[in-house]
């Protein structure tokens, strides 16, 4: 609250605990205003301990939210546990496998559709089908978070919560953000410790950074965006496979999104 009243005296500020003792704490400003606030909030995170978020609902909102969906306590206490000692690579990864499998259900090795699904999937056959490499990123520029007719007045809440990072908030708050529509292998849906493997890994291959979360919208500031085709190419099959309402081409994702600085994701 200190940081907040710091950087915006004139703002109003929320404070909130959800059912599972989750505290947040959150500012109302102009939208202009939303990317100083979040890049001070991050910059200052190791000093304060909190991360900060830019969603479209009040810290009470949110709590209020987040308690009405419901959420049994063992569970969310063992979640909590877990998105800390989680092989997040590992986990990452049976998403991408999971989504593959359920794509291909009934399709022989040898089918051409098969084959289809199979290059958008493997980064050793993707990459030599996209562009050379670049020599810098694509600044790229959010699609939810500033935009005035998505805020309510042309205002956002820069929320803040304990965390030990960006990755953590799916976990300490599990309907932050949803994707409702995203199909596994074997009925398999994701969880909030799935998010946390994929957003900890992103954060630590190419500098992602939780910057918008509200319902079924997600955006996030990547700070080392792959400019090679091979690294290019791991990006686009991990959020094609984790967003395909969004990333509905692993090729133009492998030129487009994946090497740009934001990464704007939004499901159907």
């Amino acid at each position: 609250m200190r940081l907040l009243q710091e950087c915006c005296p004139e703002a109003e500020i929320a404070w909130a605990m959800t059912g599972t003792g989750v505290d947040i704490v959150g500012a109302r400003v102009p939208v202009e205003r939303v990317w100083d606030l979040w890049e001070i909030g991050r910059r200052r995170h190791g000093e304060t301990g909190w991360w900060p978020y830019v969603t479209s609902a009040s810290p009470g909102g949110e709590a209020v939210y987040q308690d009405k969906r419901g959420c049994d306590t063992a569970e969310w206490e063992r979640s909590v546990t877990e998105v800390v000692l989680q092989d997040h690579d590992a986990r990452a990864a049976s998403v991408v496998v999971s989504n593959f499998r359920w794509s291909t259900t009934g399709l022989p090795f040898d089918d051409e559709d098969f084959l289809g699904w199979r290059d958008e999937y493997d980064p050793d056959r993707l990459a030599p089908l996209l562009r050379p490499a670049v020599v810098g990123p694509m600044l790229g520029v959010p699609r939810w978070a500033t935009d005035r007719g998505e805020s309510r007045a042309g205002m956002r809440w820069v929320n803040f919560v304990a965390a030990r990072g960006g990755y953590e908030l799916p976990v300490l708050l599990p309907y932050l953000y949803a994707n409702p529509n995203w199909f596994g292998h074997g009925s398999r849906c994701l969880t909030p410790l799935d998010d946390a493997a994929l957003l900890r890994r992103w954060q630590e291959q190419w500098g992602a950074e939780l910057f918008f979360a509200t319902g079924p919208y997600l955006e996030l500031v990547v700070d080392r965006p792959p400019l090679d085709p091979q690294g290019a190419a791991q990006a686009a099959i991990e959020l094609f496979a984790y967003c395909g309402d969004t990333v509905q081409d692993a090729v133009s994702a492998g030129n487009g999104m994946a090497r740009s600085m934001m990464w704007s994701l939004w499901w159907d």
